[in-house]
């Protein structure tokens, strides 16, 4: 057995002993917050600069064989970049820059992403070091006691004025600096006199998703195609190459891409080949051996997609007797729906799910969801449990719970505990390996 089939036996091993008490089926992949999952990259950063979090760092077999030395660390965060999606980029095209590394004995497994696997709870748990319940940021729609409203966490702005106005939230009082109850990776390491410079694309540099996630850095640089992505960071690296520093770099065009046609077209393969082929000839071939020198490469993703046929959609409108017992829209995402109900009728909503619709979703209380982990453990964010409402209703298969009038637009999705979304690549190499 490999080590990557190992680690995945392991992943899925270990849920029943975890989580069999939320009886998920069999076919779903429960976060690994132990040593396996996306939460324990930044953990294992900081225990290579000689600090440590509460947070237990990856599996020693991951990272540990190339910890000597270490003078620096290069993160590199795909958006929606599955683990399957990976490998099948990686045996289209065996010339792919990324090859390079394997030849020099990278490490290429999965992992997991935390739950809800989506962009808000997922990076901002690689942007800290700590599990969703640590850190409150529990999904893309949250409802926001404080304000009273269901909130776009990537807008930050209410859902009703969410596409048109950007930040409203900030102007009714949010501040961003503040909202995070936990440290970000960048505070962390500065205790430990570590730097850390951050690349992103050029909209995201002063958003206030960013301002949320990314405090404490050194230096921000925008960047706006993949080929300067990696041109940028071979720069800066050069630039403080005699510092024990982090660089992180994101990238989110394969998300916006899955998102748009699905994760299983050619187009995805291709602009994993396009990012790969830069990775090769805009950084690793032009890296000096100063650069190369004692420097650690990981990259990852905060989460896969699946894809989401539009006659998979289920329609709340289409099922009253569930949506008349709920006292807002739902919260979450349509892979990921966190449902409010009004007093008394929390067992009416879940049989009625479970009678009519209990082949294609799965139903967990939302208290029994945390008490036994599914969000992680550790101090509870104050606001943790208000933002998941009373159940949730979580896909099998490619369904979604789609609770707007027009039809969905986006053929790919995540937010559940599928596989594809579920699972993600950990590459970890030594470039002057």
């Amino acid at each position: 057995m490999t080590l990557a089939e190992d680690i995945e036996a392991l992943i899925f091993a270990e849920r029943e002993a975890r989580f069999g008490a939320l009886g998920l089926p069999p076919e779903f992949v429960a976060p690994n917050y132990g040593g396996r999952s996306i939460v324990n990259v930044p953990a294992t950063i900081v225990s290579l600069f000689g600090g440590q979090l509460t947070t237990p760092p990856l599996d020693a077999r991951l990272v540990e064989p190339f910890a000597p030395g270490v003078k620096r660390v290069v993160l590199i965060i795909v958006d929606a970049l599955g683990y399957r999606e990976w490998l099948r980029a990686l045996e289209r095209n065996r010339h792919n820059g990324f090859h390079r590394l394997s030849q020099r004995g990278a490490v290429l497994v999965p992992i997991t992403s935390v739950f809800p696997s989506t962009t808000t709870a997922a990076l901002t748990s690689l942007w800290s070091g700590y599990t969703p319940v640590e850190h409150g940021f529990m999904g893309y729609l949250l409802f926001l006691r404080e304000f009273n409203v269901r909130a776009d966490m990537i807008a930050f702005s209410p859902t009703a004025t969410a596409k048109v106005a950007n930040a409203e939230l900030l102007a009714a009082g949010l501040k961003p600096e503040a909202f995070l109850p936990v440290p970000s990776l960048p505070q962390t390491l500065k205790r430990y006199d570590v730097p850390t410079y951050n690349l992103i694309e050029q909209p995201y540099t002063n958003s206030a998703l960013s301002r949320v996630q990314i405090r404490g850095q050194r230096e921000m640089k925008p960047i706006v195609t993949a080929s300067d992505l990696w041109g940028v960071l071979r720069l800066t690296i050069e630039q403080h190459q005699a510092e024990r520093a982090l660089f992180v770099a994101y990238w989110s065009k394969l998300d916006t891409i899955a998102h748009i046609y699905g994760p299983a077209p050619e187009f995805v393969l291709d602009e994993i080949d396009s990012f790969a082929y830069s990775f090769e000839h805009a950084f690793l071939d032009r890296l000096s051996p100063q650069a190369l020198n004692g420097t650690l490469f990981l990259l990852t993703a905060d989460h896969g997609q699946v894809e989401t046929p539009i006659a998979h959609t289920v329609y709340l409108r289409d099922h009253p007797e569930v949506r008349s017992r709920l006292v807002m829209d739902p919260a979450g995402e349509p892979r990921a729906s966190y449902l409010y109900v009004r007093h008394g009728e929390k067992d009416a909503v879940c049989a009625n799910i479970q009678a009519q619709l209990g082949d294609r979703f799965v139903v967990l209380d939302a208290q029994a969801a945390l008490d036994g982990g599914l969000f992680g453990r550790g101090i509870m964010a104050p606001e943790a449990r208000h933002r998941i409402g009373d159940l949730i209703v979580l896909p099998r298969g490619n369904h979604i719970l789609w609770e707007r009038h027009e039809a969905p637009h986006n053929l790919g999705r995540h937010g559940g505990l599928t596989p594809p979304e579920m699972l993600v690549p950990l590459v970890a190499a030594r470039l002057d390996g």
